[in-house]
């Protein structure tokens, strides 16, 4: 906690005007016993800021090297900690007589031997890569960051000095801070706004009151730092304790595909097997600015059998100006025929997608599937008006989780199993790759005469 500049011999206590609490010691002691990397978890008004900003400038002060916090945009970055807890330092550093350089304009300050502190936000993630002097750094409120930068920029930051990180916030959901604890990559912290020592007794009272008032999985959230799913969850049936389960692709079942195809954003696939009336998804894919034949690639790696049935996004039919075709009109060039169908708005599609929710499982078993477990865990509408009875009929955030829900709701919009059909479409434009069946049931039910439409094998 002291860090000293052996020169002029002038103690430096980063913590000023106090000092650590017991929380904040056993993460330094952490820290300090050779722990790297840091998951922290903690309730509001832990002073989980007011840690990573001493940490920091001690780390700075240390190793002569660049130590950067990043806070989930660069107004916020000054508004709390500049303002705030710089500010606490450079008083002290005027008070012992260390010399240092304050650079308003970048949020930085330069201290004796090189080291320096700067405040960033995550909307300038692209200019952090490929840096190379960072001796320390320090993520706040992680699940607000808009991007998740830890493994593409963050960490290979630090490999060449082995910096160590801390990546700290209070959680909203099942997001950034989940993943890092699930990765097992970094010790996990987890604390209570109650465990604050310093907190006044009262105000503490005030505090939880008022959130407990705005509900219950708030205060847990907010107070507690539980991990809850987001308020204005879209599919807030999904119970992850008893559908994210381990099992594994059956070469007994049919398989079905299912695509939200991206541009500028990323092109989902979903692999799921019907049974009965479960929905089994047992494998997923995402990636961005990739040609047809790379997804093609990608589903013909895989030890499946051939799709049964292909679902789509509608947008998949616009051609491009360059080629004259769809992803839907390349695909079919390969042997895949997805089907599509116009929906009359999201809301819609969103109200057929719940009927089969609580029948949805996915596999555990499978390393890709968390990346769905994420979406759907976190596929919210926005912040709801007070005058707002419910959000039915409003359109989810479009982000980095929508795609994957996307993908879910064109399923089942295109594939209706309580019915056992399909929505119709034209499927002249397909000519013999379509075959009317009567036999055909996924579920392995009689179809009692009725016909269906499906791809042929």
């Amino acid at each position: 906690m002291l860090a000293e500049e052996k020169m002029k011999q002038i103690k430096v206590n980063t913590f000023y005007p106090s000092k650590p609490h017991v929380g904040q010691k056993k993460v330094l002691e952490a820290l300090d016993g050779g722990t790297r990397f840091i998951q922290l978890r903690a309730g509001r008004k832990w002073r989980k800021t007011s840690l990573i900003i001493s940490w920091l400038f001690e780390k700075a002060l240390q190793t002569h090297l660049t130590c950067p916090y990043v806070a989930p945009n660069r107004i916020q970055a000054k508004n709390i900690s500049w303002d705030d807890h710089v500010s606490r330092m450079l008083n002290h550093f005027k008070k012992v007589g260390l010399s240092y350089k304050k650079n308003e304009v970048e949020l930085s300050v330069s201290l004796p031997k090189g080291g320096k502190v700067q405040l960033l936000g995550v909307e300038n993630a692209e200019s952090l890569r490929g840096i190379s002097n960072w001796g320390a750094f320090g993520g706040d409120e992680v699940d607000d960051w808009e991007i998740d930068i830890w493994l593409g920029i963050i960490r290979p930051n630090l490999i060449t000095n082995k910096a160590p990180a801390i990546m700290a916030g209070t959680p909203k959901g099942f997001r950034q801070l989940y993943q890092l604890e699930q990765s097992g990559l970094f010790k996990s912290f987890h604390f209570t706004s109650m465990e604050n020592p310093e907190l006044d007794p009262q105000e503490l009272q005030t505090l939880i009151k008022e959130y407990q008032q705005m509900g219950m999985s708030y205060y847990r959230q907010e107070i507690l730092a539980e991990y809850e799913k987001p308020v204005g969850t879209v599919y807030e049936e999904w119970d992850m304790d008893t559908r994210y389960i381990p099992f594994k692709y059956d070469p007994n079942l049919e398989v079905h595909l299912s695509f939200d195809f991206g541009v500028r954003d990323p092109t989902s696939i979903l692999w799921i097997q019907p049974f009965g009336s479960e929905f089994r998804l047992f494998d997923y894919y995402e990636a961005t600015n990739a040609n047809i034949e790379h997804y093609v690639q990608v589903i013909r790696s895989k030890p499946y059998k051939q799709p049964s049935f292909i679902a789509g996004d509608i947008s998949g039919k616009a051609r491009t100006l360059t080629t004259g075709k769809s992803p839907i009109d390349e695909l079919a060039s390969h042997g895949y025929y997805v089907r599509t169908s116009p929906i009359p708005d999201i809301p819609t599609q969103i109200r057929q997608t719940h009927k089969y929710i609580p029948s949805l499982y996915v596999s555990s078993n499978n390393p890709n599937c968390q990346r769905f477990r994420d979406c759907i865990l976190n596929y919210k509408y926005p912040k709801k008006e007070e005058n707002l009875v419910n959000q039915s009929n409003e359109i989810p955030i479009h982000d980095h989780y929508s795609h994957a829900m996307r993908a879910l709701e064109y399923y089942f919009w295109n594939f209706d199993p309580m019915t056992q059909t399909i929505h119709q479409q034209n499927i002249a434009t397909y000519g013999s790759n379509f075959q009317r069946v009567n036999d055909f049931d996924p579920f392995g039910r009689p179809r009692n005469g009725k016909d269906l439409f499906r791809i042929g094998e």
